[in-house]
C-alpha cells in the first residue's frame, strides 16, 4: 500500500481499537511514505509508543492486516 492507503487504514484501525491515539495524532501521507506525529507531551509520547507497538504487531502478524482488509475494507475511507 502507499502512504495514503496506510493513512486510511490506520484511521480506521485506530478508530476501532485505540481512538485516544488518533485524537492526538496528525499524519502526513505521501505516495511513498506515511508519517504520523504528535505534539510533544509526555502523554503523547506514550501514545506514540503504543502506536509504534501497534504497527510492529500488525507487521509481525500480517495476516491480521489481510483479515481486516477482507472483512472491513468496504468500511475504510480509501482515497
Amino acid at each position: 500500500m502507499n502512504g495514503y492507503n496506510w493513512d486510511a487504514f490506520f484511521d480506521y484501525y485506530l478508530a476501532e481499537h485505540a481512538a485516544d491515539i488518533s485524537e492526538s495524532m496528525e499524519s502526513d501521507p505521501e505516495a511513498g511514505s506515511y508519517v504520523a506525529y504528535f505534539e510533544d507531551t509526555e502523554e503523547n509520547e506514550r501514545k506514540a509508543e503504543r502506536f509504534a507497538r501497534i504497527i510492529v504487531s500488525l507487521i509481525d502478524n500480517e495476516e491480521e492486516i489481510y483479515r481486516i482488509l477482507r472483512e472491513k475494507g468496504g468500511e475504510i475511507e480509501w482515497d
